[in-house]
């Protein structure tokens, strides 16, 4: 059989969807290695031009956190259902919760290797997730809060410190080294906010 790119058969469907992606890139970033994978080899062994696989992951960062977006259409729709009376840090703790078994399915069905931990660790890995979740919970704060007087100041607010739990969660996971688990690391930021915050 005739080979197109690295992976792709001629006859074949291309991998051409982010699910699909994914296990694609991961195994090449297992094998070959995070920082020697580009973005133009993901898209070859998927079968995919590279301004289609950009369209779906604008960095190589993007390519390690494939379902942030399923996760929040969850989470954000935990925030808004919480009870309108109840203080929003208790809203956001409870979200979480409520959330933590979309977030497990969402791991396993990818299922993250020992190479691709440890490049959740990484420097650029961390930035660029750090202005994510940032910009997430902003936006899902604002939801919550859209008929709040003051909404949108306290989501920037919450967007701000979500950026610093995150870079707090990274730290302990390196701390924690290759066992190091997100719910463990996550817990131990949030006490440490309860207590900032009593």
């Amino acid at each position: 059989m005739t080979t197109v790119g690295a992976s792709h058969v001629l006859g074949r469907r291309p991998k051409s969807t982010p699910v699909e992606i994914i296990p694609v890139a991961w195994a090449l970033f297992e094998k070959d290695g995070y920082e020697s994978t580009t973005m133009a080899d993901i898209a070859d062994a998927s079968g995919i031009s590279r301004r289609t696989l950009f369209n779906y992951f604008p960095t190589k960062e993007a390519v390690l956190y494939p379902a942030v977006d399923a996760y929040m259409v969850d989470f954000t729709k935990c925030l808004v259902n919480r009870p309108g009376g109840e203080p929003l840090f208790a809203s956001l703790e409870q979200s979480l919760l409520q959330c933590r078994d979309k977030q497990i399915e969402l791991e396993e069905m990818f299922n993250p290797g020992p190479v691709v931990h440890a490049a959740r660790l990484g420097e650029s890995a961390i930035r660029y997730t750090r202005d994510l979740w940032a910009s997430e919970m902003e936006k899902a704060v604002a939801v919550k809060l859209a008929n709040v007087p003051g909404g949108t100041v306290m989501a920037g607010f919450v967007g701000a410190l979500a950026a610093q739990i995150w870079t707090e969660i990274t730290k302990q996971m390196k701390t924690d080294g290759p066992g190091a688990d997100i719910n463990t690391a996550l817990a131990v930021a949030m006490t440490s906010l309860k207590r900032l915050f009593a």
